[in-house]
């Protein structure tokens, strides 16, 4: 999965960057999140869920590759939000990624929202 038009960060800039604000947690990925970066996603998902985030947002909007790791580092995200009674979405999917997910029988299994967190209307 690539992006074309992906914009320009500092090469230092952090794969995955997360936040937690109340109950939500963001994750943002950033560039190529392959084998060598996905426990990264694993850990950020687990620290958010010991901060007491219920609810997991994993933003897409700076992903330009991402591989089998990354799509089992979501999976295992999703069943663990779910565990904790929490809900896993995922934001500014491009065309790419929803494609990839839609192959992987994946798209189905996520919650894919159209829009920024803070915007969102519940869309999938």
């Amino acid at each position: 999965m690539t992006k074309s038009d992906s914009a320009a960060t500092p090469e230092d800039a952090p794969a995955i960057r997360s936040e937690v604000t109340g109950q939500t947690g963001r994750i943002v990925l950033r560039g190529e999140i392959d084998h060598d970066v996905a426990d990264q996603l694993d850990e950020a998902v687990r620290t958010l869920l010991d901060t007491g985030a219920r609810r997991l947002v994993v933003d897409f909007a700076d992903l330009s590759f991402f591989d089998s790791a990354c799509i089992g580092a979501l999976v295992r995200a999703h069943d663990q939000t779910q565990q904790c009674g929490g809900e896993l979405a995922l934001v500014n999917v491009d065309r790419y990624a929803r494609r990839v997910l839609d192959l992987t029988g994946l798209l189905s299994v996520f919650t894919v929202v159209d829009k920024p967190a803070d915007e969102e209307s519940g869309e999938r």
